[in-house]
Parts: structure tokens; C-alpha cells; sequence
């Protein structure tokens, strides 16, 4: 009767059990990446952010245990984060498999000074998981989904050129011999996969045109002949009748007269996605501008008025060398401010990112973007772009586009 009552016990339990889901102990056969094409040039690819929109204490599954899978327990994600570090090196590790670039060797100990300039920064935001284990101590498997949204960014272009959504799976007894990855990091590789599986990723990647967009210059805009370019000497305490203030939106940065046909040069981000600005001048006149063409990759931006008579400044497409004396013009943090000269000194010429900039010391802040920067000759040797502010602190370290950059990428000559 004993043997009886226990076996229909057993048998209970295991009826109770076949509502648990079944987790395949083998591992998962990984789904495979389609080739890359013969003699394809494959654009480097960086992890550079991964975020969690799931919360710590977030239950995200369930641990069934005992030999038939009959105890319930919930998991949290803090428990499955756990397992959820060198991500970087996974996406570096499955690019490599792929034969796709990553921009840095996974796993190497002195490769970060070589690795290859990547402009394609990818971000990885988790927006779900599902996690399902069962067994014991001893003999665990286990099953997690995970959702995962994709943004690739371009610093060439500065936007996001691809959004893509991922949703797979990685199942495998946990804990067994010649595991490389924990099964949450088998779940990121799945996804990660099936990310470079996916059409739009691969056209951005391989995009035909890619490796000439640093190395070339040259706008791809039927070129504009600026008249009446200036040649002369202007003394710099004369050089802010020539720059002016450029307000868009509720935002403003600066700009300088080119041409007596009234082109303004500035930055693409000063003007933003504004088809007209308001242009105001250093005596306080104020004329409408006309955005004619940007360049995003350069971030730099034409921009048309009524000059009135104004002078525009000489350009020096030569840059000046180190320790070489320059002048910025700008309007720094308050509109009133409007015409504000500051001195420095040119730090280095650099290459960043691809692109030329000449670094100097010269303080710049808010607002004096799209500004220029002038040699003692008061000739425009650079538009101000960005500064290095670690922590919030100012500390002289400045960057400027070459004239030379801005007028190629504008297609920008003078007329003859």
C-alpha cells in the first residue's frame, strides 16, 4: 500500500512538473551569420555603450528546482546581470567570427593604441528578459530570451543611421566543463548575431562609399563662387565688424563674413535643421539669414545675408604652426556679449576622428561656435567647434575646423 501511495506521489509531482517548461540540456545550435561578400571593404565596428531597461530587483523568470523541476523560485535581473560582464569583448569576439571588423582585438592585453579609427559606435540597450532555469546544484540548465534595440552611430555624420531590434534565445546546461561565456553572455552573443545578420547593419557596414568619406574633402554639391574675398590686412580690433551673431531657434552661436555677396561660414549645429536665421551684426543691425547648404560630417554651415557694405575677412587655408599667435571672435554664454575677442596660442595640429583640427588654447565657450579664429594678420585660419572640458572645468583645450575643411566639404571657391 506504501509502494502504491508513493508512486502516485511520484507520479503527482512529475504530472506537475510537465507544466514546467522543458529546457532542452544540449546546447544550442548557434544560428549562423550569412557571408560577407568576396573582397568586401568592412567598415570597423565599436561596442561603446550597453544600458538595461530592466530594473535590479526586477523578477525577469523563474528557477525550478529539484531533480523534476517542482520548486518555484523567482529570479531577479541583478542575478542574471551578474553574468553579464565583458560585453564588449563578446561583440568584438562574434564580429571577428563573423569576418566583420571590430575595432579593437577582443580579449588583447596591448591593442588599444592600434586599434583601427572606427566611426561606427554601437549602443545596445536591453529592453527585456526572460529567464527560465531548471535542476539543481549539481546538474542546472537553462534557457534566457533576451529583447535588445540596436543604434548604430556614425561620427562621420553625427545621427544614428540604423535602428534594430533583436529578440533571441540561448539554452545550455549551466556550469559544465569548456564554458568560455556564462548563459546570459550566449544570450547577448545570439542577439548580437542576429544583428549582423541583418540587412540594414550590413548596408551601413559595408556601405560602397565608405572608406572615402575621411580621406576625401571634397563636397559633393556643385561648387559656389564666393565674390569679392578679401586679401587685405584687417587689424583685429577691426575684425569683429566682420562676425557676426546667428540665432536659431532658441539657441545662437556665432559666424564670419566670407564674401561681399554676404556668405556666412558657421557650424551645422549652430543652425540646426533652420532653412533661415536671424542674423545679427556688431553694431546691433540685424538682417534674416538663408541656410544654403550644411555639412553634418564636418559640421559646418553657409549661411546668406545682406551684407550692407561690410568687409568679410581674408581666409589662410595654410594652418599655423605651433606657438603661433591667434585671435577668436565669438559671442560667449549671453548674446550681450556679443563681439568678444580672447587671445591664445596655437597647442597643436591634430587628427581626430578622421578629421584635421587645429587645437590651441585660446579660450571659447557656449556660444562662440561657428566663430573664427584669426592670425595676427586678422586672416581666418579656423572655425571654433568644440572644447575638451573634462569634469565641467575649463582648462584651454580647444578645437577648430580649418578653413580649408570647411570651404572643401561646402564646395566653396573663389570666383575668378
Amino acid at each position: 500500500m506504501r509502494f502504491l501511495l508513493g508512486m502516485a506521489m511520484v507520479l503527482a509531482m512529475a504530472g506537475s512538473a510537465a507544466a514546467q517548461p522543458k529546457i532542452d540540456p544540449a546546447t544550442a545550435a548557434m544560428a549562423a551569420v550569412p557571408p560577407l561578400p568576396a573582397g568586401a571593404t568592412v567598415r570597423p565596428v565599436a561596442l561603446t555603450r550597453v544600458k538595461f531597461q530592466v530594473r535590479d530587483d526586477q523578477n525577469v523568470g523563474t528557477f525550478w528546482y529539484g531533480v523534476i523541476c517542482i520548486q518555484p523560485e523567482p529570479v531577479t535581473f541583478k542575478e542574471v546581470a551578474k553574468d553579464l560582464e565583458n560585453l564588449e569583448d563578446v561583440f568584438g569576439e562574434e564580429l571577428k567570427v563573423a569576418g566583420f571588423t571590430p575595432h579593437k582585438d577582443p580579449g588583447g592585453l596591448f591593442t588599444d593604441a592600434e586599434a583601427p579609427s572606427s566611426d561606427l559606435q554601437v549602443g545596445a540597450l536591453v529592453k527585456g528578459v526572460d529567464a527560465s532555469y531548471c535542476g539543481s546544484l549539481i546538474n542546472t540548465s537553462g534557457k534566457i530570451k533576451m529583447d535588445i534595440e540596436w543604434q548604430v552611430y556614425s561620427t562621420l555624420r553625427r545621427e544614428v543611421v540604423a535602428t534594430i531590434q533583436t529578440g533571441e534565445t540561448a539554452q545550455r546546461r549551466v556550469g559544465g566543463r569548456g564554458q568560455k561565456r556564462s548563459l546570459p553572455q550566449d544570450a547577448f552573443a545570439a542577439n548580437v548575431r542576429k544583428l549582423l545578420s541583418d540587412e540594414s547593419f550590413r548596408a551601413v557596414v559595408l556601405a560602397a562609399d565608405a572608406p572615402d568619406v575621411r580621406a576625401s574633402s571634397q563636397g559633393v554639391n556643385a561648387p559656389i563662387s564666393l565674390k569679392g574675398m578679401h586679401r587685405e590686412v584687417t587689424a583685429i580690433a577691426d575684425a569683429p565688424g566682420s562676425v557676426v551673431a546667428i540665432f536659431a531657434g532658441s539657441g545662437f552661436g556665432s559666424a564670419v563674413l566670407i564674401s561681399s555677396d554676404g556668405y556666412l561660414l558657421t557650424n551645422q549645429h549652430v543652425v540646426g535643421a533652420a532653412q533661415t536665421v536671424r542674423v545679427r551684426w556688431s553694431d546691433g543691425f540685424e538682417t534674416t539669414g538663408k541656410v544654403i547648404r550644411t555639412d553634418k560630417r564636418r559640421d559646418v554651415a553657409l549661411v546668406q545675408t545682406e551684407p550692407r557694405g561690410r568687409a568679410p575677412l581674408a581666409l589662410r587655408r595654410d594652418r599655423p604652426a605651433a606657438g603661433a599667435t591667434v585671435f577668436a571672435i565669438g559671442t560667449p554664454l549671453d548674446p550681450k556679449l556679443q563681439s568678444t575677442v580672447t587671445r591664445g596660442i596655437v597647442s597643436a595640429n591634430r587628427v581626430i576622428e578622421g578629421f584635421s583640427y587645429i587645437q590651441s588654447d585660446v579660450p571659447v565657450t557656449h556660444g562662440n561656435s561657428g566663430g573664427p579664429l584669426l592670425d595676427e594678420k586678422g586672416a581666418v585660419v579656423g572655425l571654433t567647434n568644440w572644447g575638451f572640458r573634462p569634469g565641467g572645468e575649463s582648462n584651454n583645450l580647444n578645437f577648430f575646423i580649418p578653413i580649408g575643411d570647411a570651404m572643401d566639404f561646402l564646395s566653396l571657391k573663389p570666383a575668378s
